[in-house]
This record gives structure tokens, C-alpha cells and sequence, in this order.
């Protein structure tokens, strides 16, 4: 495929810039609800879309007819008023890569009933215990194939592939209820570790919040595990780092100077995209450029920003590859990949050691807002005179992001990145991107919580 677009000698149009990415996709959904097979999908799609700007003025066009793309070009130069240039003699310098990280021993390969075979295992667990109200379990596999090549000579290949499994469960004990789960993302059978042993380790812990008592309302510490940090890093911070907001939007940008102290200097965060073991993993965006690793905070300091080529081009900065489409039928915008605070020099214990009344949230149910931000939280936990004690209900967590980055003021020396395959980040029409997040535990001066 990629020797086939080569062939179309993009260079040779009188237009500014001409690219045409190829996506060959599968996504196979196996789910039980309520002890049923609820929806079984195994779709391929494969499709490509075609960009032409001319002038400064964009035109594309998606299409799933891949043996004709030249003629679905020609129909789209001829909507710019695009010629062919006289001297097409001048062709830009080669530059393609090649990244397969895909081999035969990738869990997507086994069978249907393979597949099946896993998912009644953790069913076995959730479905039959009297206290289960409702469950559902589900594996899900998300494969892709990308083709690219532009105007200025860059050519490209890569694939990606990850499996996941999700089991979510609401007990019901009299009046009390509690909604929780569990999920794991893998690419090999050595990925998936003891499924049975973790997700029965978590039911047994969700047990215990279903009687767990709601906290009083106020300010304290608080310690965010891995999870509940990469969704703070995501939510809260990385979509505000996302440029194409600020185009156009004069109070965002005097909000978000570069070189403005944001943070505690204990604080980094990065969005990285070249870790092919992450549901994150873009090592080239869909403009062709090599995604890098971005500082967006480095030592407490704002030091870098999001960007495709337009919005890098306006706000006179570099480019990033961040420039991403959810798949074939939609122009790249600005996306996160990976993105995470990166470690401190804690350890756990040295890390809660100082609080003589706090809190632990464990896991989120999810987290909204950019200025101001909510985390709903699922498991937390009391801390008491610098130990973990007992099991708590939080309904949320809410604060200002800038406020709380600056009032973070440990963080221990391993981070998690928390990787996933049924769902994804959602931005504007385009839902379910594949992402990453995660970091070390954090803990922050004071929270709201309530």
C-alpha cells in the first residue's frame, strides 16, 4: 500500500500541501451483561482521506474506495482549482519510516473462542455472588494499520494493537449500593498476568465500601494513586495544553504564558507517544510528524504546549506531532497521547507518613473540568497518623488546577501509566481516541472534598 501511494507523485500539484492517510482497522467487542452475550462485533473497516490545501484553504474527502485514490484526488483537485505544476522535475528528498510492532504472539490473534474462554472465568466471579446486582464483563480487541505519505516527501507505515478485558459489578446490600470494576490492558499472554487472582482481590475490596461511611465535607489532604493522578493530568491539565484552544481566545493565553511559574517545582508533566507497550502509542502523527516528548510543565515551569501545524504556525511555536483523528473519516486535530506526571522521591510510606488526617483516593469514576476541575471518586480511603486506614465514600474531589499543582508537595519514585482499550478521550465529534495516563502517587496540601 505504502509503495502504491508513492506512486502518486503528490509533489507534482500546483497546491501548497497535499497528504492521504490510509487506516486498515479492527475492533472486536465480546460482551456479557447480566449473564447474557450481550453484543459480539469483529468489524474491519478500511478507508483513507485525502487533504489539499491550496491558498491557505483547506479541502478533504474521506472514502473508503483505497483502488481508486487517485481519482478521488483528481475529484478533490479539481474542487481547489489544482493543475499540475510545469516542472515537476523537483521532487523533495524521501523520508519514510517503517515501525511494525506487531508479531504472532499478539493475544488478538486467539481465537473467538479462546476469547470466551477467559471472559467466563472473570464471569464466574461477578455474576454469581448474592450481593451482585447487575455485571457485565467484556474482552475487547482494537487493531490499526496506518499508511501515510504528503507532499513533502514523508512517507510513512506503523501498526498498533491492544487487547483489554472490563469487568464492572453493583452490589446491592439493603439500601447501600456501590458501582466498581475492574480492567487490564495487554498486547501478550505475559501482559495479562493472573486475571482470575486481580480480579477477585478487587471484588473482594469493593465489598468493603459498600457499608464504608461518607466523609465530612471540608478541606485535606489528599493522596491520588497513579490512576486518579493520570486522569488529573489528562482532564484537568492536558486538554487545556491542547494549543487549538487557545486560537483566538485572548484570556487563555494570558492564562497560559510560557515560562509562568504554574506548579510546585517538584512538578513535570509530559505527553510522550513513542512507548508501543502504551493504548497512547503514535510515534508519527497524522501530519507525518515524529511525535516528541513534551514538557508541559518541567520543574513547576509552563515550558510547552500541544500543537499540529496550524495552531504551531499561529502561535509562532514548535511543532509537536499531536495532530491526531479518531480514524479515516475525520481530519487530525490537537491530541493528547501519553500524557503523565513524571516521578518524585518518595516512597509510599514516606509519602503519607506526614498526615495525621487526610485522605487516599485509590480510583475515579471519572474526572471533568480545565479552570476548575471535579474527580468523582470511587475507592478511598482514611489516612490517619501517616497510615492507611479504613474505607471511605467521597462523593468528590473539586479545585482550581493551577492551585492544586502548586499545592502538591510529594510524589513517590515509580509512576504507572494506565493504559485501556474499550473507550477512549473524546474532543469535539471525535470520541474514543486511544490515550494513555498516569504518573507516580501525589499528594496535595488540601483538597475540597465532599
Amino acid at each position: 500500500m505504502l509503495n502504491k501511494l508513492k506512486q502518486l507523485n503528490l509533489h507534482k500539484y500546483d497546491c501548497d500541501f497535499i497528504d492521504i492517510r490510509v487506516e486498515k482497522t479492527r475492533n472486536v467487542n465480546i460482551i456479557y451483561y447480566q449473564k447474557e452475550l450481550y453484543l459480539y462485533r469483529d468489524e474491519t473497516q478500511l478507508g483513507a482521506f485525502i487533504r489539499v490545501c491550496k491558498d491557505k484553504m483547506w479541502f478533504n474527502v474521506a472514502t473508503t474506495d483505497v483502488e481508486n485514490l487517485e481519482s478521488e484526488l483528481h475529484k478533490l483537485l479539481l474542487d481547489a482549482g489544482v493543475t499540475v505544476k510545469k516542472d515537476t522535475s523537483k521532487a523533495p528528498s524521501e523520508k519514510e519510516t517503517i515501525l511494525k510492532t506487531i508479531t504472532e504472539d499478539y493475544v488478538f490473534h486467539w481465537t473467538k473462542e479462546a476469547k470466551i474462554e477467559v471472559i467466563n472465568k472473570l464471569r464466574d466471579i461477578v455474576e454469581n455472588d448474592p450481593l451482585v446486582l447487575s455485571s457485565y464483563t467484556g474482552w475487547y480487541d482494537r487493531i490499526c494499520e496506518k499508511y501515510f505519505i504528503n507532499s513533502k516527501g514523508v512517507s510513512y507505515y506503523y501498526d498498533k494493537a491492544d487487547s483489554g478485558i472490563n469487568a464492572s459489578y453493583t452490589f446491592k446490600e439493603g439500601d447501600d449500593v456501590f458501582s466498581s470494576g475492574y480492567y487490564k490492558a495487554f498486547q501478550k499472554k505475559e501482559d495479562m498476568g493472573d486475571l482470575e487472582s486481580a480480579l477477585k482481590e478487587n471484588f473482594a475490596e469493593g465489598k468493603l465500601f459498600i457499608k464504608a461511611p461518607t466523609i465530612e465535607p471540608g478541606k485535606y489532604p489528599v493522596v491520588l494513586s497513579p490512576h486518579a493522578t493520570g486522569i488529573f493530568a489528562h482532564e484537568s491539565f492536558g486538554h487545556k495544553s491542547e494549543a487549538d484552544w487557545m486560537i483566538g481566545d485572548e484570556s487563555m493565553k494570558a492564562e497560559w504564558v510560557i515560562g509562568k511559574k504554574v506548579a510546585n517545582e517538584k512538578v513535570s508533566i509530559v505527553d510522550v507517544g513513542d512507548d508501543p507497550k502504551t493504548s497512547g502509542y503514535c510515534p508519527i502523527d497524522d501530519e507525518g510528524n515524529i511525535t516528541e516528548k513534551t514538557y508541559l510543565i518541567k520543574n513547576g515551569i509552563l515550558t510547552g504546549r500541544l500543537h499540529n501545524e496550524e495552531t504551531a504556525e499561529l502561535l509562532k511555536e514548535n511543532v509537536t506531532g499531536n495532530a491526531r483523528a479518531i480514524n479515516f473519516e475525520f481530519e487530525p486535530i490537537v491530541r493528547m497521547t501519553n500524557t503523565y506526571f513524571e516521578a518524585g522521591d518518595l516512597s509510599f510510606d514516606e509519602l503519607i507518613q506526614p498526615i495525621e488526617k487526610g485522605y487516599f483516593i485509590k480510583t475515579l469514576s471519572h474526572g471533568s473540568g480545565m479552570s476548575t476541575f471535579t474527580l468523582a471518586a470511587n475507592r478511598a480511603y482514611l489516612i490517619e497518623n501517616g497510615k492507611l486506614s479504613h474505607p471511605v465514600k467521597i462523593n468528590v474531589a473539586t479545585g482550581t488546577v493551577f492551585q492544586t499543582l502548586h499545592d502538591i508537595d510529594g510524589l513517590t519514585d515509580k509512576i504507572e501509566i494506565d493504559s485501556f482499550v474499550g473507550g477512549g478521550c473524546g474532543k469535539m465529534a471525535q470520541q474514543g481516541l486511544p490515550v494513555a495516563f498516569g504518573g507516580p502517587y501525589i499528594r496535595v496540601k488540601e483538597m475540597s472534598l465532599s
